[in-house]
């Protein structure tokens, strides 16, 4: 069953690099003062409860910050029911009933987070399962910004590196700290 494995990620591969040429909306640097609309994917069956609680509370400085959130949650497990859609407006969940075997969402989960226009999208999905990358290429974000793997750069605008042992609350940091350094040109030029 490997090769089929290997098969479904080389082929998602090529049809995520194709998917995000493709797009017509444009990508740009938006950084996390500016940016007004925030997405967030979260696999809550991948993290600890105690990483999920960083996230969450992260989530919530969002909020306090006065950003819109639209969190899309994702959980593998068969029968799951969604744990975040009491914690914040508007969410998104996907479970394997909702997935293609390729674990694409269906079109109607397409649809749903197309329809919404993203600043950023932070992925905080970093497992072997291809549907946050695939949700990354397909979605409405200006800046999609994620962890690094091997032949999914076209996902991303912004990755981080991310090993094993490196604890989510590092993740959040580096999140927030690169994204907090973007210009955008607001500051003012000096001139010669």
């Amino acid at each position: 069953m490997e090769w089929l494995n290997d098969l479904k990620e080389k082929y998602s591969r090529r049809r995520i690099r194709n998917l995000d040429r493709t797009k017509e909306y444009p990508r740009d640097f938006v950084d996390l003062e500016s940016a007004r609309k925030v997405g967030l994917i979260i696999n809550v069956g991948q993290h600890s409860e105690g990483d999920l609680t960083q996230i969450l509370n992260y989530a919530q400085a969002l909020l306090k910050r006065g950003k819109n959130l639209f969190v899309i949650e994702l959980n593998f497990d068969k029968k799951s029911e969604s744990q975040l859609s009491k914690r914040f407006p508007k969410v998104t969940f996907i479970n394997p009933s909702k997935l293609n075997w390729l674990e694409y969402p269906t079109p109607q989960i397409e649809q749903e987070v197309q329809a919404v226009e993203l600043d950023i999208l932070l992925d905080f999905d970093d497992s072997e399962h291809m549907t946050s990358r695939y949700l990354c290429s397909m979605a409405r974000a200006k800046t999609r910004t994620g962890v690094h793997r091997e032949g999914f750069e076209s996902c991303y605008e912004l990755m981080i590196t991310r090993e094993e042992a490196t604890e989510v609350k590092t993740m959040i940091k580096e999140f927030d700290y690169f994204l907090n350094m973007i210009d955008n040109g607001k500051k003012e030029k000096v001139q010669s």
